[in-house]
């Protein structure tokens, strides 16, 4: 009962923790392509998703979730909230299983509710906390059935074959290999990055399999059976696939990895202090970090008993091996482009973390274990205050406040409103569509793009209609009337040049914290003579 408590106690600390401040940061662009893409009816939806880059799984269960709870900012966010509470629980039941350690299996629980790097991201309606949970969920199936059978791989080996538990065994083996097949069908239709977490477990389920049963193909069966139908099951979606992997080639915005890119990554992980690499002292500490993230690996590899060690180093490495795969196949095409992002190592943190809790468990000396497992979680509690801290909320209310603003002043007929740029355009189109509604549809300033056709999927045109565009803005308006123009400092934008016979009238800026803090969103209030 006592660990039943402890366990419900931390999840509970991590939902406190995922649900503080949460709807004061402003939705940005990649959330408003969420809330947007899931009220089209399901046919539109599913064409509008292979318009873009990402695989459809987190709309499906994003637009299942919004029948239930509608989709305000909160109900958004709120299915990231479930999957990084429900995270805490797969950190727990996957490091019991697979080490079979009460006490690494709490402490694993208890690191991924105080993280801050994975709190961070409770607060994005986007698919990086459900990619995590089913990747946890995955790994516990495979050691869960992997143990399984050798058990029974040992029970017959002695030739008692037919033991009670052996009997329920194999009825569960059956349960828990579908169990992992549909997390990892899932996992590889939530984000492409997840398919280095596929890729690891998969690889990991093999090495197991020879390492335990060698030349004895039958035990092979079960394992090979579950990765073709994973498979098969993305065979639907694989043209769709190599559509958007064409189209990311064609264009794309992340910038090159860069030798400091690895050990910033691994320095969120581990602290998620904010962090400057064009500094001599943070490349040191970042030096510092990377260094001692080889070490905990060698002694978690060396020190744990349990075979399912690799399980969890593989999961951690498979995503680093497969950015730097891919800027090398860049590289050798004679491009400098990338797909490297924080970001998506939120899958890979999850077991860095359990990496840590079970290192920490390994200590010999308990009081030194119990010390600095509890100094490390308090310095991540203290990260998290810093990075709330560091956000100062309360002073960047951003495009909430800015859409309130135009929603409360414009008038109908003569007042237009117009947006600077597509990176904001979303998510000032949800805001007014579900919060502060304005008697004139808002438009997108394209600067003399008419058509979609002109316009590329980093811009979000999987959402867009020439309906929603104003090439020009002369033409758009007439004398008497008042425009309100929307633009951003943001994503390298800047205030659009308007017409001459545009006289200011009023303007008034409103800060943000995203796409990065300093980002400010203005409204200018414009009277054409």
């Amino acid at each position: 009962m006592k660990k039943y408590f402890s366990l419900t106690a931390i999840i509970i600390l991590g939902l406190i923790l995922r649900f503080y401040h949460n709807t004061l940061v402003s939705l940005w662009h990649d959330e408003a392509f969420s809330a947007l893409l899931i009220r089209y009816p399901w046919k539109e939806m599913f064409y509008r998703i292979g318009l873009d880059v990402h695989p459809p799984m987190y709309y499906i269960f994003l637009k299942f979730w919004h029948y239930i709870f509608g989709d305000s900012l909160l109900s958004l966010r709120g299915m990231s909230i479930f999957f990084g509470t429900a995270s805490i629980w797969a950190g727990y039941a996957f490091v019991k299983e697979a080490f079979k350690n009460e006490r690494a299996a709490l402490w694993a629980a208890l690191l991924i509710a105080v993280n801050p790097f994975q709190l961070q991201y409770v607060t994005e309606a986007r698919m990086y906390t459900m990619g995590a949970f089913f990747a946890l969920l995955a790994a516990y199936f495979l050691v869960k059935t992997l143990n399984q059978e050798k058990n029974l791989h040992s029970d017959e080996s002695l030739n008692m074959p037919n033991l009670p538990q052996d009997i329920r065994f194999k009825r569960s083996v059956l349960t828990n290999y579908l169990g992992f097949t549909l997390c990892m069908v899932v996992i590889i239709y939530t984000h492409y990055y997840l398919f280095f977490t596929a890729a690891a477990l998969g690889f990991y389920g093999l090495i197991f399999a020879v390492y335990h049963y060698r030349k004895n193909y039958k035990r092979y069966v079960p394992l090979l059976s579950s990765f073709i139908v994973i498979a098969v099951s993305f065979l639907p979606w694989l043209r769709t696939f190599l559509f958007q992997y064409r189209q990311v080639g064609a264009g794309y915005w992340i910038p090159p990895i860069n030798a400091w890119s690895i050990p910033a990554t691994l320095w969120d992980m581990l602290l998620a202090f904010g962090r400057d690499t064009s500094k001599g002292s943070t490349r040191i500490l970042l030096a510092i970090i990377t260094l001692f993230s080889i070490y905990l690996f060698y002694r978690f590899l060396k020190k744990t008993e349990s075979f399912h060690r690799w399980l969890v180093a593989l999961a951690v490495i498979a995503p680093f091996g497969g950015a730097i795969l891919f800027a090398v196949l860049a590289r050798l095409k004679g491009s400098s482009s990338s797909v490297y992002m924080d970001r998506y190592f939120l899958f890979a943190s999850m077991f860095y973390s359990i990496a840590l809790a079970v290192w920490f468990k390994e200590i010999k000396v308990k009081k030194l274990a119990v010390s600095l497992f509890t100094a490390y979680a308090l310095v991540n509690l203290f990260a998290f205050y810093q990075y709330w801290g560091g956000l100062d909320i309360t002073a960047r209310p951003g495009m909430a406040a800015a859409a309130k603003f135009i929603g409360t002043n414009a008038e109908p007929a003569t007042h237009h409103i117009f947006v600077g740029t597509s990176y904001e355009y979303f998510n000032y189109e949800y805001y007014e569509q579900t919060y502060f509604p304005t008697p004139e549809k808002p438009l997108l300033y394209t600067g003399g793009r008419a058509d979609i056709s002109q316009i590329s999927h980093v811009e979000g045109v999987a959402l867009l209609a020439n309906t929603n565009l104003v090439p020009n803005f002369a033409q758009a308006v007439k004398p008497g009337d008042t425009v309100w123009l929307l633009w951003t400092n943001g994503f390298g934008s800047s205030k659009p040049e308007v017409p001459g016979n545009w006289v200011q009238v009023d303007e008034k800026g409103f800060a943000d914290v995203r796409p990065w803090v300093g980002t400010w969103i203005v409204v200018t209030e414009y009277k054409v003579n």
